[in-house]
């Protein structure tokens, strides 16, 4: 039984959104793995959030804690299915509201539907965040490919005393060795 919409499973089987070229296992595979990561990288935030704010005692951050680090292991390490971030979701949602009660004496009541709500709300901030971080990747390495193109027109320019030096070593069968200094 399901609990919500799976849309990234849909988005991963529409093969007609990326017509020119069909879809491959390795774009599916990208696109869930960090599907994946996003899940899990909301969970961090939401609990570090939480830690911060000086809520890690209260009832939800408990109750959020244990029930991530109870299925780290099955649903964010190592090869998994397609799908494990939306089946971690929907485990959440059908836990049923319940009482808790924290080491240190606090009782309330475990809202699963909020902590789902709050993981897919920050998981949205974090794709966003890393959707911009990634649109910038060109800029930011601008700098870095105007150094290797300076550094490698004057190797082959033969400006200074460095360069490619050529060695005649008996390891190469006489053809000579090329190195970068």
């Amino acid at each position: 039984d399901i609990a919500f919409e799976r849309t990234a499973i849909h988005l991963m089987n529409d093969n007609t959104r990326f017509q020119p070229t069909a879809s491959s296992p390795f774009r599916r595979g990208n696109f869930d793995l960090l599907y994946n990561l996003c899940t899990q990288a909301a969970v961090h935030r939401i609990l570090r959030q939480q830690r911060v704010n000086g809520e890690e005692m209260e009832v939800s951050s408990v109750f959020l804690r244990n029930f991530y680090v109870d299925r780290a292991e099955e649903y964010f390490d190592g090869d998994l299915p397609y799908g494990r971030a939306d089946d971690f979701i929907d485990e959440l949602l059908q836990t049923a509201p319940a009482v808790l009660r924290t080491n240190d004496g606090k009782t309330g009541f475990i809202d699963p539907l909020g902590a789902a709500e709050s993981i897919i709300r920050m998981r949205n901030e974090v794709a966003m965040e890393w959707k911009e971080t990634m649109a910038r990747v060109q800029e930011d390495h601008t700098g870095i490919r105007q150094a290797l193109l300076t550094d490698s027109m004057q190797y082959w320019g033969g400006e200074g005393e460095e360069g490619i030096s050529s060695g005649s070593g008996d390891d190469d069968g006489g053809a000579g060795n090329l190195s970068f200094q």
